[in-house]
């Protein structure tokens, strides 16, 4: 990550996205967005489950598939979104996200507003 005349520039890795995935998210939050937002440039390895069924009482989740594929469950429903996808969760809505495709999946996920705690709130399965 490198600041450009107050502009933020995250540029890929040169090992790919599995050595993303190995070093972590990188993340914008509140202080360099204004409070508009927690941003997460990251990629997740084949495989990976991603968290258990969860809520966010105040605060929006959206995410961009940049490469890969990711099966999210959005309440009752599962819906596969592979590289050029979008999904919004709007705040209270259950979900949970994992890597369905072989490789790892590379994209961005945007937490709104930036200023408000991100509470994660476990969600029982029935």
């Amino acid at each position: 990550m490198e600041t450009v005349n107050e502009a933020t520039v995250i540029l890929p890795d040169a090992g790919g996205a599995a050595a993303e995935a190995a070093r972590g998210p990188v993340v914008l939050g509140p202080g360099q967005t204004q409070g508009a937002h927690v941003i997460m440039v990251s990629a997740m390895p084949a495989g990976d489950l991603g968290p258990p069924l969860h809520l966010h009482p105040s605060t929006d989740e959206a995410f961009y598939i940049a490469e890969g594929e990711m099966t999210f469950q959005l309440g009752d429903r599962e819906v596969v979104a592979g590289a050029g996808a979008f999904v919004f969760v709007p705040r209270r809505m259950v979900h949970t996200a994992r890597n369905s495709g072989p490789g790892p999946v590379r994209g961005l996920i945007l937490l709104s507003p930036g200023g408000a705690e991100h509470i994660f709130q476990l969600v029982e399965t029935p």
